[in-house]
């Protein structure tokens, strides 16, 4: 056999030895943890759970140790925390079940994947965007790195997501790098792309973040190619 041939064969073996180790590893790392359930309002339940973690992870939970395992961004205030967060939007039977049937225990995977925000130590300064319950994938990256500015566009978001959540945003971001627009209490939503080019030139950004539903990722991916602004939003085609 030629030599670059059985190299071939050899690194064919190899990855066809790994993908099965790699799907696997996942679930050798499935524990049953405590939970606690603070629920705000009848729109979103707040998981707490021990260990801080970094930013831009993701945690899978589940009721059961096999079955239907729902992913959410982490919300943290880094590894030395006592603490991290999940925001859990009450749109289908497991999160609304979250609200009317608090679990005290939740089946997860203690190895996390990484999300698009755990990129951001690759920029210097940018500008994290999001919506509604999108804050529990965007939070941890602006409670963690001071050079990133928070906007987060909602609805009564302090009655509706609670003082765990509001605690945690005004004793680490500063009024300096963060918009909040409260839509119920200005009358509407922004000029969401005006709010972002100012934002980016007086912050001096490199990039922005997004964590929206489709239509407003859409919209808003959109206006920053239009302006030239580099940025990233959310998957939805997975």
């Amino acid at each position: 056999m030629e030599p670059g041939r059985h190299h071939n064969s050899s690194s064919a073996g190899l990855l066809l030895n790994l993908i099965p180790c790699s799907i696997m590893i996942p679930w050798f790392t499935v524990r049953e943890v405590k939970v606690d359930v603070e629920v705000p309002s009848p729109k979103v339940a707040i998981l707490r759970f021990e260990r801080g973690m970094q930013q831009g992870l993701l945690a899978r939970v589940s009721r059961s140790s096999v079955m239907e395992y729902h992913a959410f961004g982490i919300i943290s205030e880094g590894t030395h925390a006592k603490y991290h967060y999940l925001i859990c939007g009450v749109q289908g039977d497991f999160t609304r079940s979250l609200v009317n049937d608090s679990p005290t225990h939740l089946w997860t995977r203690q190895l996390k994947f990484a999300g698009v925000s755990n990129t951001s130590t690759l920029y210097h300064r940018g500008i994290r965007v999001c919506t509604g319950t999108g804050i529990g994938a965007a939070l941890s990256t602006c409670l963690q790195n001071p050079n990133w500015y928070l906007i987060w566009i909602g609805s009564d978001q302090e009655k509706t997501f609670g003082p765990t959540i509001a605690g945690l945003v005004y004793r680490h971001i500063g009024p300096e790098r963060m918009c909040l627009w409260d839509s119920k209490q200005r009358g509407g939503r922004p000029d969401v792309m005006k709010l972002v080019k100012e934002t980016y030139a007086s912050w001096n950004a490199e990039v922005v973040f997004i964590t929206s539903n489709y239509q407003g990722n859409t919209e808003i991916m959109e206006g920053c190619k239009e302006a030239g602004i580099p940025a990233f939003g959310t998957l939805w085609d997975f």
